[in-house]
């Protein structure tokens, strides 16, 4: 697989968090602007910090240290700020009688796992039943939250076709709200049942009325999530969450990474957890056993040429390539040939008229 032996500061830091102590001025400086490029400047000023201060007090450069303290800061407000609108959305969702599920980064932060340390993003991703969709989207709305304007085929799109709504935002506060009903695309090629993972849910304590995956489940998402959409430009953040969720509940369930590929298999994830784990086991050294990982394959190649260092100085030459392919993959899984041609060709036509994002 794909990386830059000995060239990349980052990728030495996430195989070997002490390899930071062999840095020079001008590796401190690229290993921080890697860690930028890649979305986990945060988590590796976090780790940095809290696991080793001897090394940073005696080997980071002064300049670094004041980036390292704007990071942890940025962290600590952004985890403050989730538990707050965990707080008002928990009151807006207060009459809707039905589990509420947090997913990926809110999830972690509200369970108070190893994956929220440093962990940077932009909205909240919540699952409610469909059948309770539309009471949950009107109980937002009357909270503040609205959907984002969108052409009808976008709506079409979200409504009929995806895993979650339009996106909503409140109006006051500007926080965004991913509402799913769903843990993967209805249309999706890989026939994944999301319904046994969301049956199987577990309450967070003291947290209302969330809930959240189970251990093996959140693996299962995280891995899903990310080798089942194109947004590599995080890959490395994304696969930094596998690799801690794993460490963290190999702590208190034996044989757990055995257990979570049964599980895969039993959802239809197996092929997708494999590759997540050899990906996991390459950029950071992962403890897996060999039966859990995928062997060497083109997808696998591409897999890790896009979910690599994004710094310019230090990006597989075919990433931009790799990015490319795994977009069209992407679109392929996603949407059944006569969905995706039309999907395809209303996005080129609007494309000629508009420059808003829409969906993919």
């Amino acid at each position: 697989m794909p990386d830059m032996p000995g060239l990349s500061p980052l990728l030495n830091f996430l195989a070997d968090h002490s390899s930071a102590a062999h840095l020079d001025e001008e590796g401190w400086s690229l290993l921080l602007a890697e860690a930028r490029a890649c979305g986990v400047m945060a988590r590796v000023a976090k780790v940095l910090e809290q696991d080793y201060p001897a090394l940073l007090s005696s080997h980071a450069p002064p300049q670094v240290m004041s980036h390292i303290i704007a990071a942890t800061r940025q962290s600590d407000s952004l985890a403050n700020d989730v538990q707050r609108e965990l707080s008002f959305l928990n009151d807006a969702l207060a009459d809707v009688r039905t589990p509420a599920l947090l997913l990926k980064g809110a999830a972690y932060c509200a369970a108070g796992l190893p994956a929220a340390h440093g962990r940077i993003f932009s909205d909240i991703d919540l699952l409610v039943a469909r059948s309770f969709l539309p009471q949950a989207e009107a109980a937002l709305m009357l909270g503040g939250w609205a959907v984002s304007r969108q052409d009808k085929y976008d709506q079409r799109y979200y409504r009929e076709w995806s895993h979650e709504i339009p996106p909503m935002t409140h109006l006051q506060r500007g926080t965004t709200i991913d509402l799913h009903h769903s843990l993967a695309m209805p249309t999706c090629r890989i026939q994944i049942d999301s319904g046994q993972m969301i049956s199987e849910a577990v309450p967070l304590p003291g947290q209302g009325n969330w809930f959240r995956l189970k251990d093996e489940d959140m693996v299962l998402h995280a891995a899903s999530h990310l080798l089942l959409n194109s947004e590599f430009d995080r890959g490395l953040r994304d696969l930094w969450d596998i690799d801690l969720l794993m460490r963290h509940f190999e702590t208190t369930t034996p044989n757990f990474a055995s257990r979570v590929l049964v599980r895969a298999e039993a959802v239809g994830l197996g092929r997708i957890v494999r590759s997540a784990f050899a990906l996991c086991h390459r950029f950071f050294r992962t403890p897996l056993p060999g039966p859990v990982l995928a062997s060497g394959s083109p997808l696998l190649w591409l897999l890790a040429c896009s979910a690599n260092t994004r710094h310019p100085h230090t990006r597989p030459r075919w990433q931009g390539v790799a990015d490319q392919l795994l977009f069209v993959r992407e679109l392929a899984l996603r949407l059944p040939a006569h969905l995706l041609v039309r999907h395809l060709w209303h996005k080129a036509a609007a494309g000629v008229t508009s420059r808003e994002k829409v969906p993919v």
